[in-house]
């Protein structure tokens, strides 16, 4: 994301609901975090007390492959922030954060996580640069440790970077970072849908053999365990981590998100409909239960109904 991310003192999950649509007061979320993954509360951020020591030869060791907690929030570039923020803040939340600091950035919270949503000089076109996948033990020192000894370039603002220049970002156990503040409603109508947190993400690669070896290092063992698939699935803790091979003459690229949403007055149909009422293109894969569509800019989403007591696919 930007030096922002690498300097959270205080990474907090700030208390801001889909449904209502009010803002709440500034609260740690980590006991909740923590009980919705299985973890102690005081466990929560010891990543962070680790890194303020010289990162032992087991720290070190434990970095990869990663013990994942899930994909955390996905990193957009587009030409049009608030227009961008206008259309992500309808379909799951209006209440948005920016950063307090120039240039504008806008967060829309995903309960839990986060779709962030800034412009980069120069860039005409929308596209995701990064997504993000929080581990327990990660120690930023440690971690540049351990890519050191597998050869592997330390990263900037803890973004690896493949061969195909996607970015997959590391961060401890957190939130949105300090330097960001509540913007308000971004837009004046309640939500199209209640989101429960990212579900997967999937990469177009340009060698599906390369791209498999290459983030085995961080998520061991594809899960479907096999060349032969038209797809390579990586567990990210309950979310997952998909790579398909692009085709000739296609640009490599994140090319979609999934949100996990309230399945409760769910309608296929209905969304659709409100979809293409804002701009977006909405598209027919053939999937019965997750809808595909592009944002008006162009960046690809799913949508996929599940039980609303349900956090990154977990009860």
């Amino acid at each position: 994301m930007g030096a922002d991310e690498t300097m959270r003192v205080d990474r907090k999950w700030d208390s801001c609901e889909a449904v209502p649509r009010a803002p709440v007061a500034s609260t740690s979320r980590r006991a909740v975090l923590g009980a919705a993954l299985g973890i102690a509360a005081s466990q929560v951020g010891a990543g962070r007390a680790l890194a303020q020591a010289a990162p032992s030869a087991d720290l070190i060791a434990r970095q990869l492959p990663l013990d994942a907690v899930g994909l955390e929030h996905i990193g957009t570039v587009v030409p049009d922030v608030t227009a961008a923020a206008e259309f992500f803040g309808r379909v799951f939340n209006p209440f948005v954060f920016k950063e307090q600091q120039p240039p504008l950035r806008y967060y829309v919270t995903l309960d839990p996580g986060y779709i962030a949503i800034g412009s980069r000089d120069g860039e005409n076109e929308a596209f995701i640069d990064h997504d993000c996948v929080m581990a327990e033990s990660y120690d930023r020192a440690a971690m540049a440790a351990r890519l050191e000894q597998e050869g592997l370039p330390a990263g900037r603002f803890g973004i690896m970077r493949d061969a195909d220049n996607l970015g997959l970002q590391l961060l401890p156990i957190g939130g949105l970072a300090g330097s960001t503040e509540p913007a308000g409603d971004i837009v004046a109508e309640p939500p199209l849908l209640r989101p429960r947190g990212i579900y997967r993400v999937v990469r177009r690669v340009s060698d599906l053999d390369a791209a498999r070896d290459f983030y085995r290092r961080f998520f061991g063992q594809p899960i479907d365990g096999g060349s032969a698939s038209s797809a390579v699935w990586f567990a990210a803790g309950p979310t997952l981590f998909g790579l398909e091979q692009a085709v000739a003459d296609e640009t490599p690229r994140i090319d979609r998100f999934c949100v996990n949403v309230s399945r409760g007055g769910y309608d296929a149909g209905a969304v659709a409909e409100a979809l293409t009422a804002l701009g977006a293109t909405v598209l027919d894969d053939g999937d019965t239960e997750i809808m595909h569509f592009r944002s008006p800019e162009g960046i690809g989403v799913e949508l996929r109904p599940v039980d609303p007591a349900r956090m990154w696919g977990r009860t």
